[in-house]
C-alpha cells in the first residue's frame, strides 16, 4: 500500500511540475508579447506623427505647383522642379502609410496573442493542431523545406530545414487558428516572421512571411504554405 501511495504521489508531483513548467513558459511569452506591444505602439505613434508631417509637406508642395502654374512669369523649369517635390512627398507618404498599416496589423495580432496567453493561464489547453512534421513551400522562389513543430498550450517551438542548406529553430504562438512563428537561422540569426492560419482539419497552413534582415539581396516578403506529413519510422 505504501508503495502504491508513493507511486501516486510521485505521479502527482510530476504532473504538477509539468503544469508549472508550461505555466512559466506561458508567463514568459506573455511578458515578451506585452513588451513587443509597447514597442510597436510607440513605433506606430512615431510613424503617425511622421505621416502627418509628410502629408502637410505634400499639401504645401501641391499648392506650390498650382501657384507656379498660375503665375505668368513662372518658367517651365520652376514648375517641373516643384512637381518633382510633389513626387518625392508622395513617395514618402506611401512608404509611411505602408509602415503604419503593417504596425497596426501587428498590434492587432499581439493583442489577440496576449488575450489568448492570459486565458491559457486559467483554462485548459486548446486542441493541438500544429505538433508534427510539415512540408513547407516559400514563395517567391518555391523554396521547399520541413518544419517540425511542437505545441505546449499556446507556445510553439520547433526546428526547420530549407533548401539551400538553411536550418535553425522556430518559436512562436498559436492563437485560435492564427499561427505566428519567428525563424531563427543558424547562420543568419532572427531572419523572418511567419503569419499563418491553420486549416480546420489541421492538415495545412497558409499565410505570409516577412524578412527581418535586409541587405543580403533576398526577397523581403512573400507567402508560404505547409502540409502536414505523417511521421515515418525509419527502418533499423
Amino acid at each position: 500500500m505504501r508503495r502504491i501511495l508513493a507511486g501516486v504521489l510521485l505521479a502527482a508531483v510530476a504532473r504538477a511540475s509539468a503544469v508549472g513548467q508550461a505555466s512559466e513558459a506561458v508567463k514568459s511569452e506573455l511578458a515578451r508579447e506585452r513588451r513587443r506591444l509597447v514597442s510597436d505602439s510607440r513605433s506606430l505613434a512615431d510613424v503617425s506623427r511622421r505621416l502627418e508631417s509628410a502629408l502637410s509637406q505634400l499639401g504645401a508642395a501641391s499648392r506650390a505647383v498650382a501657384e507656379a502654374a498660375g503665375k505668368s512669369d513662372a518658367g517651365p523649369d520652376e514648375i517641373s522642379r516643384r512637381e518633382d517635390a510633389v513626387s518625392e512627398s508622395e513617395q514618402e507618404v506611401r512608404a509611411l502609410l505602408e509602415k503604419r498599416r503593417l504596425l497596426a496589423d501587428r498590434i492587432v495580432e499581439r493583442r489577440r496573442s496576449i488575450i489568448a496567453l492570459e486565458a491559457e493561464l486559467v483554462t485548459k489547453k486548446p486542441p493541438d493542431s500544429v505538433t508534427g512534421r510539415w512540408v513547407v513551400t516559400l514563395d517567391p522562389g518555391s523554396q521547399r523545406g520541413v518544419f517540425r513543430m511542437n505545441l505546449d498550450g499556446t507556445i510553439v517551438s520547433g526546428e526547420y530545414t530549407l533548401d539551400g542548406g538553411y536550418s535553425g529553430s522556430l518559436r512562436g504562438t498559436l492563437v485560435n487558428d492564427r499561427l505566428r512563428l519567428e525563424r531563427v537561422d543558424s547562420r543568419l540569426g532572427f531572419s523572418a516572421v511567419f503569419y499563418g492560419r491553420v486549416a480546420r482539419d489541421a492538415a495545412s497552413i497558409a499565410g505570409t512571411w516577412e524578412a527581418t534582415t535586409f541587405g543580403n539581396g533576398g526577397t523581403g516578403a512573400g507567402v508560404w504554405k505547409a502540409v502536414r506529413e505523417e511521421e515515418r519510422e525509419e527502418n533499423p
